[in-house]
């Protein structure tokens, strides 16, 4: 919903005939929390009509009046007399009916149609502390919770506390419920990655299974060796840490956390080992690229094997051999 702030020109008669307009303002314009400095036209037992500048006058019953000298407020006669300046915002509108209900209380900074998963909030200040978590008041419909596991390591906010910035993770109007986080989100959460998107992101570092790259997920992805070209392939070759790139997603899988990417621009069979008929393997390269692959293949039970290392680092010497000498 808007916030934005419409004021009746200065000079407004209290009386509906002489009420100008502001600029480009109708009935149907006015939405829930527009503020405006209204002028008193009359009181009754009920509450106040106020003038705010439109055709139609708003009316503002008794217990959305707003006083020092009364609270709560039991005599309108007693707080607001006509002609009187008053700051007022719109609780609610009903152009068919021409109705402009008025109130006196600041509305919240925040309605349910204004909150969204992922959204920063400034300022929040912690009203309650739960063996569970901590509800703070945003200024929002109602107040937010934030699990104890969502606080940063050795960071237990007391009452009264208020905190610098809060993530919004959910938002459910229905359940009357919003869920809060101290920690920053990643800027890609998991159900915005789908396979086939493509992303760009920055290498952090590249080992001889591939290289990893930061997209803004909560974890690194990973373009595998494999995607460079089959056999032996070197990835500083074709990446180095700190270059960003583009990449396509290959698989997500988000319970495992784990994101698979292919590089734009990049295809493997380019950069095989043998390029066709006239450029045979020879049959020592040939074995050496089988056992590459099948060692790849199991690497998940020989990486912990200081035998299957050693053998790893033999092959792998040996096919860089033979590929400069081709």
């Amino acid at each position: 919903m808007s916030n934005e702030v419409f004021t009746a020109p200065q000079e407004v008669s209290g009386t509906q005939e002489n009420a100008a307009a502001p600029a480009a303002t109708t009935l149907e314009d006015l939405r829930p929390r527009m503020a405006f400095k209204g002028k008193v036209s009359r009181v009754d037992l009920g509450g106040a009509f106020v003038n705010i500048g439109l055709e139609t006058e708003g009316f503002i019953h008794i217990s959305r009046i707003v006083s020092t000298v009364q609270n709560p407020v039991t005599r309108v006669a007693d707080v607001l007399t006509p002609g009187g300046e008053i700051d007022v915002y719109v609780a609610a509108v009903n152009p068919a009916m021409k109705r402009i209900d008025l109130t006196m209380v600041r509305p919240a900074t925040y309605d349910w149609s204004d909150l969204r998963v992922g959204m920063k909030i400034p300022g929040a200040r912690v009203v309650s502390l739960e063996s569970f978590g901590a509800f703070v008041d945003i200024d929002g419909p109602k107040h937010g919770l934030i699990p104890f596991n969502l606080m940063p390591k050795g960071q237990r906010p007391k009452v009264g506390d208020v905190l610098d910035s809060v993530w919004v993770i959910e938002v459910s109007e229905e359940k009357r419920r919003i869920g809060l986080t101290m920690i920053e989100p990643p800027a890609l959460p998991w159900e915005s990655i789908h396979r086939g998107d493509v992303v760009k992101g920055i290498v952090t570092r590249v080992e001889r299974k591939g290289a990893f790259i930061d997209i803004g997920a909560e974890r690194e992805a990973l373009i595998r060796s494999s995607a460079f070209g089959s056999g032996f392939v070197n990835v500083s070759d074709f990446v180095t840490v700190g270059e960003e790139v583009s990449a396509r997603v290959v698989k997500v899988d988000a319970p495992k956390k784990q994101i698979d990417l292919a590089m734009e621009g990049v295809d493997p069979d380019d950069f095989v080992l043998s390029s066709g008929p006239e450029e045979e393997l020879s049959p020592m390269a040939a074995a050496l690229q089988k056992a590459t692959r099948g060692r790849r293949s199991n690497w998940g039970d020989a990486r912990g094997s200081r035998k299957g290392r050693e053998q790893d680092d033999i092959l792998a010497r040996t096919m860089q051999q033979l590929q400069r000498n081709k």
